[in-house]
């Protein structure tokens, strides 16, 4: 169930990576007509770093522990995992970020098999299964790991 939870986290955090990737122009310099892809990229980026830093606010507030987890104290309790355990914390983002580059090969072999661009127009079918496999497998399911694993950190004894 707190899998669950995380990953319901993971989803609310990342809704605006969501809304950025399910526009073609702001993610795609291939789709025609005017290509957005620097800002989009941008967006995209600040979106989810805000993502990594807001999820345990998130979490607390969808799955609470009391004392140590709700959405007042979750931020701390993170804090003070890379206050102290810097290389435990550092390890958690190197989960995400392997997750993460998972999710993007995944995605590139979805796009290599079924391209989203076919003679110069955009099956959107396509790129919608090319980005959903990004989103879940790339953006949510690395940060519900490193949730997991920042929470897990946070409630162990020093």
């Amino acid at each position: 169930m707190r899998f669950l939870r995380a990953v319901l986290s993971a989803v609310v955090a990342t809704l605006p990576v969501l809304v950025i990737l399910l526009i073609p122009s702001l993610v795609r310099g291939d789709t025609g007509g005017v290509s957005l892809v620097g800002i989009g990229s941008t967006l995209l980026n600040a979106a989810f770093i805000a993502a990594i830093i807001l999820i345990p606010k998130v979490n607390g507030w969808l799955d609470p522990e009391t004392p140590g987890w709700t959405s007042t104290t979750a931020m701390a309790a993170v804090g003070a995992v890379w206050r102290t355990r810097i290389w435990l914390a550092l390890l958690a983002v190197l989960a995400l970020l392997a997750v993460y580059a998972a999710g993007q090969t995944l995605a590139y072999f979805v796009g290599q098999g079924a391209p989203a661009v076919a003679e110069g127009t955009l099956d959107y079918s396509r790129f919608l299964v090319q980005e959903m496999t990004v989103y879940l497998l790339g953006f949510v399911l690395s940060l519900t790991t490193y949730l997991l694993i920042m929470r897990t950190l946070a409630r162990s004894p020093r």
